[in-house]
């Protein structure tokens, strides 16, 4: 690409603003136009709920397809302290995922070093924002 057909940034910045407007705009109208299909099916697994219920099953099978029940189970955090103490007291440490506090870590790791057994990965990511 020679200089004269080179986009300034200037260019660039309008050109990506443009393009996620665009994809906004469609985003909204796919939303709107799917919003009747999703109530619809989400009506439909409830009257299959009731009829699942009713028969007193797990399932109904058909030509079509099968309906089925399933369990979804979570779990959340009320009181961290509590819940801390009992799985350190209990020995029951697999009881807890280690995630990071990226930005307690990042704080930390500035001031004192990377604490032992992490590792840092920093990406640099150019974004757009509009003009205010």
């Amino acid at each position: 690409m020679d200089q004269w057909n080179k986009p300034t940034a200037a260019m660039m910045i309008a050109k990506v603003i443009e393009l996620r407007d665009k994809i906004d705009e469609k985003t909204k109208a796919y939303e709107a136009d799917i919003k009747p299909d999703r109530e619809n099916i989400e009506l439909l697994e409830n009257l299959l709920g009731e009829e699942i219920n009713r028969l007193g099953g797990q399932s109904i099978r058909t030509a079509y397809g099968t309906a089925f029940r399933t369990t979804v189970t979570s779990f959340r955090c009320t009181d961290r302290e509590a819940w801390l103490d009992w799985v350190f007291t209990n020995n029951q440490r697999d009881l807890l995922t280690a995630n990071v506090a990226k930005d307690a870590v990042k704080e930390y790791a500035d001031s004192n070093g990377l604490p032992p057994g992490l590792n840092m990965t920093m990406i640099h990511k150019t974004l757009v924002r509009r003009p205010e």
